[in-house]
């Protein structure tokens, strides 16, 4: 278990696939903490899906 499971281990944003995108997204700016998304993220799925995931209403 990564350190952001840990953190967000309690998390509950009304959907599973919300809360792993939450850890996911969380791994991915600290390993690069002064990136930008983009530069974060693996590939350009993925940040698409970190900007989805920022834009949900669900998401505060």
């Amino acid at each position: 278990m990564g350190w952001a499971e840990q953190e967000f281990e309690t998390i509950d944003l009304g959907d599973p696939r919300l809360n792993r995108r939450a850890v996911l997204l969380a791994e991915r700016l600290g390993q690069k903490p002064g990136a930008s998304i983009p530069g974060a993220c693996e590939n350009w799925a993925e940040t698409a899906a970190a900007y989805r995931f920022l834009r949900n209403e669900q998401v505060s």
